[in-house]
Formats: structure tokens, C-alpha cells, sequence
């Protein structure tokens, strides 16, 4: 079980050293065994998984985030550890790099450049050192998935992604009334002899915006995240509900694919699509 974690780290973004030298709390620490000791439902396998990886990441402005991993789950321990920025020479640090680069800032540009997309990502966004403050932001709420066709089968297999990193399949008897905002969102569905398979991308600035307006700043109030589908399979209205409120998530961007009961899902056709002109893989928020 860990019990402290200890970091030495160059920011590319920033071309900053930082380090961490931080003992986890006694309630991180508790959380982490009650989550290695108890096991979660896969049903797509019919059986229990455990987590099994620590995954720590490393932010701008020195904040570590840790995350319990497992077999199609991810789930957050902690988010409030702080490191601290130190100076040293890059020769110190990464000999190799030195050797190679010469200096910090050659270093941090070519490196930069392994991460396809970064370089750009940061000339237009610079490090927006609060985002992550955003990102970490709990809210009380379920996902509701309606349909107007009152014969259709929801595939139980809810898959969401959220700003905080993570990730899990609705049906792993796991309770999920607080969480951070959804950020993707994937389902499957049946009507009559057709399968549906439909993906929702959240727009980054909206559900920034929308959610703390929904559920206060504070994240008290309770509601759901609302998503109709109609009776063809082709409009689609979601929202945030909280009480008589609804807040619309209208730049979502959506991608259904079709097919037949006997026919293989590799073989889908594109049925939705309101991002023509943007391929899905690019719909990436400014924080990834």
C-alpha cells in the first residue's frame, strides 16, 4: 500500500523543475484499501475485477492527481497534493538530455514535440493554471438515457468519461451520485432489427459553464444529466435537469453508427453525424 509519494519532474509546457515530497493522508490512504480490497462488477464478463494500477499524474503548476486503475475503470483518490517549483541545471536532472538538447529550452520544445497536437495546444492556450481547478469540481448528479420509442432496448454498457480522469461502465454496481462533470458519453441501443451505437461529446466551455450555473458553485444541489433520443433515432435534446430547471448542453458534438442484429459491428454504417467537418478523434478538451 502506498503511503507517501515522492516526484522530481521537468514541465515541458512550462519548462519548469518540480518537486514533491508528500505523505498521504490517513483518509487517502483508507480509501485506497477499501478500493484494492473490494472488487467491482465487469458484466460484460460476468465477473469481479480489482484495481491493480496507481497512476499519478503530474500538472501544470505542480498539482498530482491520483488515480486507482483497473480492467475498464478509473477512479480518483486524491487531487489536492502540491509540489513545489525547484531550480536546477538540466545536466542534474537528465544528463542524457543535456547531452542531446544542450539547454532547457531546446529540451522542453523537442520533447514537447514527441506529444502529437501539445506544441499547438499550447500556442493557442498557453497553461491555463486553473483549468484543472475546473476539471476537479464534484456535482450531485445520475445520467438519465430516454427514449421516445418506448420499444427500444438500452444496452446496459454506459460508458462515461469525466474532466477529473475518470472513467467507468455504468452497470459495476459502483454508486455514482457525485461526480465530476461528463465529459463523453457512449450507449448502445436496439429498435426492432437495427443496433445503435451513439457517442456524445461534450463541449469544454459549455459544461464548464453550465454545470456550476445547474448545481451552484458549490456543487449542492442535486439533478441529472438528461439525454433524449427520438422516436428515429435522429434528434437527440440533453440537458441538465435540477428540480423544474433544465439546462440545455446544445454544442454537443454526436456520432451514431447502425447495423443489423445479424450483421457484424465492424461493418456499422455512420447513421448521426453533426461534425462533418471535425473528425471525432480531435474532440479532445485544452486539459488532456
Amino acid at each position: 500500500m502506498p503511503t507517501a509519494v515522492h516526484l522530481l519532474w521537468l514541465s515541458y509546457a512550462e519548462r519548469k523543475f518540480y518537486q514533491l515530497d508528500a505523505e498521504l493522508s490517513e483518509n487517502t490512504k483508507e480509501r485506497m484499501l477499501k478500493m484494492f480490497r473490494k472488487p467491482y462488477y465487469m458484466s460484460d464478463d460476468n465477473e469481479h475485477c480489482r484495481y491493480f494500477n496507481l497512476v499519478i499524474t503530474m500538472l501544470p503548476g505542480g498539482k498530482v492527481w491520483l488515480h486507482l486503475n483497473g480492467i475498464g475503470r478509473t477512479a480518483i483518490v486524491c487531487d489536492t497534493l502540491q509540489a513545489k517549483e525547484v531550480h536546477m541545471e538540466l545536466e542534474d536532472f537528465d544528463k542524457d538530455a543535456f547531452y542531446t538538447f544542450k539547454t532547457l529550452d531546446n529540451s522542453c520544445k523537442l520533447l514537447l514535440s514527441d506529444f502529437e497536437g501539445a506544441a499547438e495546444n499550447l500556442e493557442k492556450h498557453g497553461v491555463p493554471l486553473g483549468l484543472w481547478d475546473k476539471y476537479k469540481e464534484w456535482y450531485r448528479y445520475t445520467t438519465k438515457i430516454e427514449f421516445e420509442n418506448k420499444e427500444t432496448k438500452i444496452d446496459p454498457h454506459i460508458l462515461s468519461y469525466f474532466t477529473n480522469g475518470d472513467f467507468y461502465w455504468d452497470d459495476d454496481s459502483i454508486s455514482k451520485d457525485i461526480q465530476t462533470s461528463t465529459k463523453y458519453l457512449s450507449f448502445g441501443w436496439q429498435v426492432k432489427d437495427s443496433i445503435y451505437d451513439g457517442h456524445f461529446y461534450f463541449d469544454e466551455d459549455e459544461i464548464l459553464r453550465v454545470y456550476p450555473k445547474a448545481f451552484g458553485n458549490e456543487g449542492k444541489l442535486k439533478g441529472e444529466l438528461v439525454v433524449k433520443v427520438s422516436k428515429y433515432n435522429n434528434w437527440f435534446d440533453i440537458f441538465l435537469q435540477v428540480g423544474d430547471k433544465k439546462y440545455k448542453l446544445e454544442k454537443t458534438k454526436i456520432h451514431v453508427f447502425r447495423w443489423g442484429v445479424n450483421e457484424d459491428g465492424r461493418d456499422a454504417a455512420v447513421f448521426y453525424n453533426n461534425h462533418r467537418n471535425q473528425h471525432s478523434s480531435t474532440l479532445v478538451f485544452i486539459g488532456e
